[in-house]
């Protein structure tokens, strides 16, 4: 009888199964370029490093100041999974406390399945994205311009989503 009853705990599958791990990224990011003129005239952009950044957005469930960014040219930041807007306070110079703008961001969310292990995510279209510096109280602004160059927001590496044209300080 022992020996029948070892040879079904060795047949029967464990309740206890392992899980594989997810493996594969699970949060999105919208990709902005930073970017000014190159000359006062003409049609060409570089980019361009803020100094000493702060990023932080304006409403939404995230409640942190990203503080003192130094020569980003490019930056990621998170849409909203909870409504279809959201705003991000950009502000190039720590130093300048007056000259920031908002990036108002308007976008059609869409639950993804990424695998069994990872669950699901959401990726995101870019309808529209707008900025102002009133919604602060700001009067100068620093950004001239936004491009979207990407609608997208799928985990895609390297893509860019939205170009960000700065006024020359």
């Amino acid at each position: 009888m022992a020996l029948l009853a070892g040879t079904l705990c060795l047949l029967l599958p464990s309740c206890d199964a392992e899980r594989d791990p997810c493996l594969q990224p699970v949060n999105v990011a919208v990709r902005l370029q930073f970017l000014q003129r190159a000359a006062d005239t003409g049609n060409s952009f570089r980019d361009t490093a803020l100094p000493n950044m702060l990023i932080n957005p304006v409403d939404g469930p995230e409640t942190y100041t990203i503080a003192g960014v130094k020569g980003a040219t490019r930056y990621d930041i998170r849409l909203s999974p909870l409504s279809d807007v959201c705003r991000w306070y950009i502000q190039p110079d720590s130093s300048h406390p007056g000259r920031r703008d908002t990036l108002t961001f308007l976008y059609e969310r869409r639950l993804h399945f990424i695998s069994n292990a990872c669950g699901y995510t959401y990726y995101y279209a870019l309808g529209e994205v707008s900025t102002s510096g009133r919604v602060l109280g700001d009067t100068i602004h620093a950004i001239d311009s936004v491009v979207i160059a990407d609608r997208d927001v799928n985990g895609e590496a390297g893509k860019v989503h939205v170009k960000v044209y700065f006024h020359k300080p």
